[in-house]
């Protein structure tokens, strides 16, 4: 059978042949909808690579290193040591931590039990899709659906489901991308990234969803387009992933009472969709000095015994300054060998921390993951 024609119903129960159905949905949708997103990522490879190289061959340089390419590998070295960096890799985290920090629901698990508020949430599947409605029924707000692992960058997932409809087309996304997937109620705050290196804190970025800003006479689509055609050719670089009016975007516009055909006022911004993981520079905001100590702290404590060196934390709370017990925030998600680029794509660029010669600075100082040649 192939994917491009309709599953053939055999002597099954009627249960059985709807995820025969279910399942041969997701795979068109994963053809036809998804691939379309694929494609435009793809674009942005090149742009991805010309910023990785540059930010980690000037962090070399400021350090007095050397830095060379090697298959696609930038080797740095200093002072008879050297060190291999690929994008935000570096030779710290094994593939095993990788890989369970990965795995959402693992990695909620974790963190409950170690005390940590993680928001309630719901794995399920498209044959076990009664899980997710009993979940909808159950949460006060509207939910998120999203791949429970093997994803990243938002790929798959939808915000703001209210209803049983909205909750099965969120389920077919996300399962084109994995077959396990994550409920999890809609959190009210702001999102923030806090980087550490071995415990210690490097940064913290605020970040905020993706938006175009109306011209007068262009349609959502023609503004998303335009914002992509800048993002591929600007410099500085503003972003490194493509705006895409996928699912969740749809979903986001269609709350706002607004399609992708619709044309903004002049000077309007639109919030596109909710999902932060196509936002640009503009969209993030450099907030290091404004954590508590309480939310440090918690963070160190966190990824040190969580075994994972380079970190990426992410939270969602209504007040960084707070203490701990007193800003609502919740731990969402430990990022292992996390964007550097967050860091260096913000609003204020005269803010933003130098991580990538912090990071070598602390590997060949501290002889951590590095050779000796």
């Amino acid at each position: 059978m192939s994917d491009a024609a309709a599953p053939k119903r055999g002597p099954v129960s009627l249960d059985g042949r709807m995820r025969q159905r279910l399942d041969w949905m997701a795979r068109r949708a994963l053809k036809l909808a998804d691939l379309r997103s694929v494609l435009k990522r793809r674009r942005f490879g090149r742009l991805r690579n010309e910023f990785y190289e540059t930010l980690w061959r000037d962090a070399a340089q400021e350090l007095g290193a050397d830095y060379s390419d090697i298959g696609g590998l930038k080797r740095i070295s200093l002072n008879g040591l050297v060190t291999f960096v690929s994008h935000s890799d570096l030779m710290l985290d094994d593939v095993i931590t990788t890989r369970v920090m990965a795995h959402k629901a693992v990695t909620y698990r974790l963190l409950s039990d170690k005390g940590y508020s993680v928001p309630d949430h719901c794995v399920f599947s498209l044959d076990r899709l009664g899980r997710a409605r009993d979940f909808l029924t159950r949460m006060p707000g509207p939910i998120v659906v999203k791949p429970a692992t093997g994803t990243g960058g938002g790929n798959g997932v939808t915000t703001g489901i209210r209803t049983q409809g909205e909750l099965l087309r969120a389920a077919l996304h996300a399962a084109s991308f994995n077959a396990e997937l994550l409920a999890e109620p809609m959190l009210s705050g702001s999102c923030y990234r806090l980087l550490y290196l071995d415990g210690q804190l490097l940064d913290a970025v605020r970040r905020d969803p993706p938006t175009v800003c109306g011209d007068g006479h262009s349609t959502i689509h023609a503004l998303v387009k335009t914002e992509n055609t800048n993002r591929l050719s600007r410099r500085p670089i503003t972003a490194l992933s493509p705006l895409v009016i996928d699912q969740d975007a749809l979903h986001h516009l269609s709350a706002q009472g607004l399609k992708p055909a619709a044309a903004i006022p002049a000077g309007k911004p639109i919030v596109v969709k909710h999902a932060i993981n196509e936002n640009a520079d503009r969209e993030n905001h450099t907030v290091t000095g404004d954590l508590h100590p309480d939310i440090v702290s918690a963070g160190a404590r966190l990824v040190t015994d969580l075994g994972v060196r380079f970190a990426g934390l992410d939270i969602i709370a209504d007040d960084i300054s707070a203490p701990l017990g007193a800003n609502g925030v919740q731990f969402h998600e430990v990022n292992v060998g996390p964007g550097i680029h967050h860091h260096y794509l913000v609003a204020d660029r005269s803010r933003a921390t130098p991580v990538a010669t912090r990071v070598l600075h602390y590997l060949f100082e501290n002889r951590q993951g590095v050779m000796k040649v």
